[in-house]
């Protein structure tokens, strides 16, 4: 394959995923996707919800346990439990979390409590543990997506 078609291809593959990014963000929101009236964070862990607080919650939920309030249910099908967290109406979150919003630092902590739980860390994709790697158009477009899924959404 020539230079010119290679870059010819490559110009049509971008082009296709920038029309199909605009087209699945013109998609309405179901009534899921929006945030919880009274601010309610969930996640589901695989696992007994006695050993999630048997020793008090996993570390990155005992940061922000002063704020929280937090409530655990069984999961549908005995797949495990769900942790429910919103941070309390009477909190001072601003002292502990200075400028950082409360609703992505709320989502991170159920997030890596989880992976704690689940499998004894937070499983990190950096560093990369084949080293480094050069920069490429589309790794860097991983790599953007890699460092936003901690917030909202999921890589």
């Amino acid at each position: 394959m020539g230079v010119k078609t290679a870059v010819a291809v490559g110009a049509v593959g971008v082009a296709a995923g920038l029309v199909a990014r605009s087209l699945v963000r013109q998609r309405p929101a179901s009534e899921g996707d929006g945030r919880h009236p009274e601010g309610w964070k969930s996640v589901t862990v695989l696992g007994e919800s006695a050993a999630f607080t048997e020793s008090g919650y996993p570390a990155p939920l005992q940061r922000l346990a002063e704020l929280l309030e937090l409530r655990i249910d069984t999961a549908p099908g005995d797949k495990g439990f769900e942790v429910h967290a919103r941070i309390r109406e009477d909190a001072d979150a601003k002292a502990l979390l200075g400028d950082d919003d409360p609703d992505q630092v709320l989502r991170v902590a159920l997030r890596d409590a989880k992976q704690v739980f689940e499998t004894g860390e937070v499983l990190l994709a950096k560093p990369r543990p084949h080293g480094h790697r050069p920069t490429t158009l589309l790794g860097s477009a991983v790599d953007k997506a890699e460092d936003e899924a901690k917030g909202e959404g999921v890589l």
